[in-house]
């Protein structure tokens, strides 16, 4: 059983009738020939160890097919990303928040112990100022 020199004369003689039932599964020649292929490299894993199937052409058949469907799978799991003018950054979020936060905040009240934030039209240059030392309690 360590020549593997039959496993090419099985591979090769099942070759036609496992893509032909492949091709006519998936209705797709290079999935049917990827499905072949990966059933050919699972065959070189395990026909040396346990020996040949006793029917090598539907084994390589049901092997390819569920490891195509598992491709097939995979790929719906994969999102494709959006497109490039979606995700850019050309406009700064952060900052337009900061300068509308800068413009619209607020002082600090407390009401039953709870913070309370007022928007102000017009605020004083201090407001930063008593904001931080209320925060820190001075």
């Amino acid at each position: 059983m360590n020549d593997i020199g039959w496993i090419d004369a099985v591979l090769t003689a099942a070759r036609a009738q496992a893509i032909g039932a492949l091709l006519r599964y998936f209705r797709d020649l290079d999935t049917a020939e990827e499905a072949f292929q990966e059933a050919c490299l699972r065959a070189l894993k395990t026909w040396p160890q346990n020996g040949p199937p006793r029917d090598a052409a539907a084994w390589l058949i049901f092997v390819g097919r569920n490891a195509a469907m598992d491709d097939v799978r995979r790929r719906a799991k994969q999102v494709a990303l959006p497109d490039e003018a979606a995700i850019s950054d050309l406009g700064d979020a952060e900052s337009e928040l900061a300068d509308r936060l800068d413009g619209e905040l607020v002082e600090r009240d407390v009401v039953h112990g709870r913070w309370t934030f007022q928007i102000l039209e017009d605020h004083d240059d201090n407001h930063w100022r008593t904001f931080r030392d209320l925060a820190l309690g001075t």
